[in-house]
């Protein structure tokens, strides 16, 4: 066999590999986005069902605000700041659902990741949800419920809500990017419904990455 012939017959051969890489590429490339597009959907489904409680949900607060016509003013601020905090809640989950069906995942896997980003930056960002969880300890106060007892009053319900805001204000300041390295936050993440599915895309793309350098 000539050098031409053994020639010919590597080049054919590198060009057969050359074509069984780009097809394996190809192939494992569609189940990861495939993967990463059936979690990141299922995040939208979830969050819309989230949308819709929460519109019901200020509609039933609005509706008891108003019944209430400033009567109990401790009631009308407490309720009032649940409301508000949960419109804000409702916008910022609207803008995430806006975010994952803005993916294309023709598009390279550098780009959808960093979209991946922000929507996981949004997603933290929406924690402030959990500043209303003092409130849920106030709204039932009254101004003759303080006059008949009020060193019950000062005893029991105010060391509550100062315990209810301490550990919203902590959770709020520690739940954040900077504080993945922490087992807590980490095992919280990996644990919430929010959360999980965009970290497991990340990692889904993330492997394609992995394979084509590899390759």
């Amino acid at each position: 066999m000539d050098d031409v012939t053994l020639k010919t017959l590597w080049k054919a051969q590198d060009e057969k590999l050359d074509w069984t890489m780009k097809q394996n590429l190809f192939i494992i490339e569609s189940i990861q986005k495939q993967k990463a597009a059936s979690k990141l959907n299922g995040l939208a489904r979830l969050k819309l069902v989230a949308v819709i409680l929460g519109i019901f949900w200020s509609l039933f607060l609005g509706v008891l605000i108003y019944g209430n016509q400033l009567h109990n003013m401790y009631f009308t601020v407490s309720v009032g700041m649940i409301m508000l905090i949960t419109i804000g809640a409702i916008i910022a989950y609207i803008r995430q659902i806006v975010l994952i069906r803005e993916l294309d995942y023709s598009q390279s896997i550098t780009n959808t990741q960093k979209k991946l980003s922000k929507l996981q930056a949004s997603t933290f960002s929406s924690r402030f949800i959990v500043l209303q969880t003092p409130f849920y300890t106030t709204w039932f106060w009254s101004t003759k419920m303080i006059q008949a007892s009020v060193i019950k009053f000062c005893l029991i319900a105010v060391p509550i809500t100062l315990l209810f805001t301490i550990l919203t204000i902590w959770l709020y300041k520690n739940l954040t990017p900077l504080n993945m390295h922490k087992k807590w936050v980490s095992y919280l993440l990996k644990n919430d419904p929010e959360h999980l599915p965009v970290i497991q895309a990340q990692k889904f793309l993330h492997e394609i990455e992995e394979f084509k350098t590899a390759s």
